[in-house]
């Protein structure tokens, strides 16, 4: 297998897991550089680019220029108001040795069974790199999206993240589900957002320029891959996966990352142990 690196376009810099790479949305004031919010469980401006001017010529009749339709102003007002866009990342691979009792909450979630397991743990991240609040609100106004956990003790947004292992050949190995998402405010990532966070557990979302990540070492935050022999996979990690929130687009809501699983160690192939799916649009 091929080392597959990922670079993410753009200027700046971010620190992810004590990495540094690339930023697209890059965060100028140390003030404001990766704050956490009280409620957290753990721890780009895009320049106008502007439209050709088209060379105008003298009407050789006395008619004025047409007004616009109204379906290109509507056209016009649509793209001019702003939009969510999500971008995943991921980080802090590890493979480990874990004993769950029936009492586990992981167990009482669903996540693993009772006995012992071997898990793959990493961190997953979530950037709102759009210009508009995904604002999803109160859970419990919205019972056909949010499913209560135990083990987190809060409502979690239902098949937000999802989550595959591929093997050399591309095919889908058998891994155990993992945790999906409060969405909150963790943390700032461009200095011209929001310098104060706007959505917790309680009344979720994800603010213009701030990020959400769940730490790998919460409940549930793995993949159980007792069956998975040693070898070379790809990791592959969704945002968003049911279009819950709308988007300016989806082309970016996947990064993919290789590794090489051998006992109880996991190599990533690259110089980085951190990635982030550049934005596409």
């Amino acid at each position: 297998m091929g080392v597959l690196l990922i670079v993410v376009a753009g200027v700046g810099m971010i620190t992810l897991g004590g990495v540094a790479a690339d930023n697209p949305f890059t965060v100028s004031d140390s003030s404001t550089d990766t704050s956490t919010t009280s409620g957290s469980e753990d721890t780009a401006n895009e320049e106008a680019t502007p439209v050709d001017e088209e060379n105008s010529t003298t009407p050789s009749t006395t008619e004025s220029d047409s007004e616009p339709s109204d379906d290109q102003v509507e056209d016009d007002q649509v793209e001019d108001q702003p939009e969510v866009n999500f971008v995943p990342g991921v980080r802090n691979f590890d493979v480990s040795i874990e004993e769950f009792d029936e009492s586990s909450a992981d167990v009482e979630d669903g996540f693993v069974t009772p006995g012992e397991h071997r898990l793959l743990r990493f961190d997953m991240i979530i950037y709102n790199v759009g210009d508009a609040d995904a604002e999803l609100g109160h859970p419990e106004n919205r019972s056909d999206l949010f499913e209560y956990s135990d083990s987190h003790n809060h409502a979690h947004l239902k098949g937000f993240n999802k989550y595959k292992i591929l093997d050399e050949a591309g095919n889908e190995m058998n891994a155990g589900k993992k945790q999906t998402f409060c969405l909150r405010d963790n943390f700032q990532t461009r200095s011209n957002a929001s310098s104060s966070a706007k959505f917790d557990c309680d009344y979720q979302g994800i603010s213009a320029g701030w990020a959400d990540v769940y730490p790998a070492s919460l409940p549930g935050q793995y993949l159980v891959i007792d069956d998975l022999p040693d070898g070379e996979y790809t990791l592959q990690a969704t945002t968003n996966a049911e279009g819950t929130i709308d988007e300016k687009c989806d082309d970016d809501n996947t990064v993919r990352v290789d590794l090489r699983i051998n006992n109880d160690t996991v190599t990533v192939h690259s110089s980085q142990d951190d990635y982030v799916k550049p934005p596409s649009c």
